[in-house]
């Protein structure tokens, strides 16, 4: 049996894990005829997230909870990640403030929100878990922009006022379509520019490979 043990302080390292919980993670408990057990995965794409979870979730759950987690492939689904059984750990993530079940109304729990260096670490797991970076061609060059979808409204509230207190920013609007087809109003949060692409990855330094890479190929472009 894996031995865990828990943060006893609210840290950026336990921030920016938090982040990766409400952009990619899930938990609940699930009841048999004998016990109630605890379920927490964290699964992104299999192909452009698996850099991340070996090279950066992986290491940081360890440092966290002091276990090895047990990466894999889950092509049906097509999605690269972790599923542990813990009822304690589930208990952890509740006690920080997040809920079990469906994630419609999610929020990041107000105590990786009390300074500026908690807000950038859980900005930045969700950014490297759900975020998208998109390169447009505008007069002969790339246009950059950044956007965070959700279909919580006061989680995508939260992210626009925390990245309007660090300085970057942000349209905010609400795209009433279907959100990856479950026909549910989603909200976008969306920085754009030059100037702001460069002071987001200053500020907020995503670390999903993914996003790293395409902003390496963004500043070659003017060169």
């Amino acid at each position: 049996m894996k031995i865990f043990k828990f943060p006893s302080e609210i840290t950026p390292k336990l921030a920016e894990e938090t982040g990766w919980h409400i952009g990619d993670g899930s938990m609940n408990f699930y009841k048999n005829s004998k016990h109630t057990s605890g379920l927490y995965q964290l699964r992104g794409h299999i192909e452009d997230d698996r850099e991340h979870y070996i090279s950066r979730i992986a290491p940081i759950f360890k440092k966290l909870y002091g276990i090895d987690i047990n990466l894999r492939e889950m092509p049906s689904t097509r999605v690269f990640g972790f599923q542990i059984w813990n009822n304690n750990l589930v208990k952890f993530k509740q006690g920080l403030g997040l809920k079990t079940g469906p994630k419609l109304d999610i929020i990041i729990p107000k105590q990786f929100l009390v300074n500026n260096e908690l807000k950038v670490a859980v900005l930045r797991g969700i950014f490297d878990t759900d975020g998208c970076v998109y390169l447009e061609k505008k007069n002969h060059k790339f246009y950059p922009r950044m956007e965070i979808m959700t279909i919580s409204l006061k989680l995508a509230k939260q992210i626009r006022q925390s990245f309007n207190d660090l300085n970057l920013r942000t349209t905010f609007y609400k795209d009433a379509s279907s959100y990856l087809g479950n026909r549910r109003d989603a909200y976008k949060i969306t920085i754009r520019g030059n100037e702001m692409f460069n002071r987001f990855i200053d500020i907020i330094k995503p670390a999903n490979p993914k996003h790293v890479a395409k902003y390496k190929f963004y500043q070659k472009s003017f060169k």
